[in-house]
């Protein structure tokens, strides 16, 4: 496995502490940018409609995605905070 750019992982690592560790982040081979929840899905989030993997071109489409995942459950079922972050 090949090393990761530092600037890339430094950015990895900031997405992730951004939304309290709840996502894993990676860049594919092709340049597209994967997160994958760190925790199994709940039957009622899947009846919410989240998904346990988002894919995007971009780092702020991803952030976006994950914003918009979160959105569909309420902080009190996962018992921690929305994972918003302050620009």
């Amino acid at each position: 496995m090949e090393d990761l750019n530092p600037t890339v992982a430094a950015t990895i690592a900031a997405i992730e502490a951004d939304f309290g560790n709840r996502w894993g982040v990676w860049q594919s081979d092709t340049g597209q940018w994967w997160a994958s929840r760190q925790k199994a899905l709940t039957a009622d989030e899947i009846t919410a409609g989240c998904v346990p993997f988002l894919q995007a071109d971009t780092l702020d489409e991803l952030k976006q995605r994950i914003r918009d995942e979160e959105a569909l459950t309420t902080p009190a079922q996962e018992g921690e905070t929305d994972g918003s972050v302050a620009s």
